[in-house]
């Protein structure tokens, strides 16, 4: 396989090479990556300060059948891939990078699923609090095709051996940027309506989260001396969209929700795009839609790059 510039690549990414044996952080040898970790770091939060007295008011009240059942297939979802990504982080990211900086972050991500899980667990048992209707929405994560599609690629790339640490870096990168894609705006919706404070606010800190990985892991994919060459990338992402295509359009089909599949179909395809420009500007998009472009029903801070302001 040809190098993205051309030049053929080292037997061994410098990244990946162990090096004396030294644990101590310092010195600092990728001050920008241990930034990232830090500012993930500050940014910790706890599912305890959470409150879900109205969420679970909302949930008998005011949400209506075709929003519970957008919310519920969300959290059948989440509440199994965090599990997946933090089981792709200890047992093979981070046993493969070779500077603390990185194993910092990735240590410190595998906290923040472990988190997330743990937000998750809670949601579903203060809005589903029947222990068998629990695990039949748990096992939507393998029953339910358009959830299990996206579990399965993921587990895929997790134990593909014939796959460099590049090519797996993308599959993740898409993992956690295109696969959440959807959810994510779902329920930034749903905060515009003013419903479910709790699981809106838990939202916007799992995505400020999510902004992080993934920012951190298009640093290091730039970082490394053999990236794939661009029609690889293409290609790993464009399974990604079309998959999250698939759950967008099993998520929205019941038109209750006021969310329109066709517009969310096109979110995805502007993250995917945002993410390949993220990923190295040599690589051609998937789709031009420009960043200003207005996503009917979507709220406009889902257009917004940077980290979205929690209050």
């Amino acid at each position: 396989m040809s190098h993205i510039y051309g030049v053929p690549p080292p037997a061994v990414d410098p990244l990946l090479v162990p090096g004396s044996g030294l644990r101590s952080a310092l010195p600092i040898r990728l001050p920008e990556l241990w930034k990232m970790y830090i500012d993930a770091r500050d940014a910790f939060w706890m599912p305890k300060d959470i409150d879900l007295t109205t969420d679970k008011e909302h949930w008998a009240t005011t949400m209506g059948p075709g929003e519970k059942r957008m919310v519920s297939r969300i959290l059948a979802f989440f509440a199994t891939v965090d599990g997946i990504i933090a089981d792709n982080i200890a047992g093979r990211l981070c046993q493969e990078v070779a500077y603390t900086e990185v194993k910092f972050f990735y240590g410190f991500q595998v906290v923040m699923e472990n988190i997330h899980a743990e937000m998750y667990a809670k949601l579903i048992d203060a809005l589903i609090p029947e222990e068998d209707d629990q695990q039949s929405l748990l096992r939507w994560s393998m029953e339910v095709p358009s959830i299990a599609f996206k579990n399965i690629w993921a587990v895929k790339w997790i134990i593909d051996n014939t796959r460099s640490f590049a090519e797996r870096l993308v599959a993740f990168v898409c993992v956690e940027g295109v696969f959440f894609s959807a959810s994510f705006a779902s329920l930034a919706w749903l905060k515009e309506q003013g419903k479910m404070p709790g699981l809106t606010l838990s939202n916007d800190l799992v995505m400020r989260d999510e902004r992080h990985h993934i920012n951190f892991a298009c640093s290091l994919l730039g970082r490394l001396s053999s990236r794939p060459v661009a029609g690889t990338v293409r290609e790993i992402v464009r399974e990604a969209v079309d998959i999250e295509s698939d759950f967008v359009l099993d998520l929205l089909s019941r038109q209750s929700t006021g969310l329109i599949p066709d517009e969310m179909l096109q979110y995805v395809q502007f993250k995917a795009d945002r993410l390949l420009v993220k990923m190295g500007g040599a690589i051609k998009v998937l789709l031009l839609l420009e960043d200003g472009r207005d996503f009917n029903g979507l709220p406009n801070e889902l257009m917004i790059d940077d980290d979205i302001v929690v209050e």
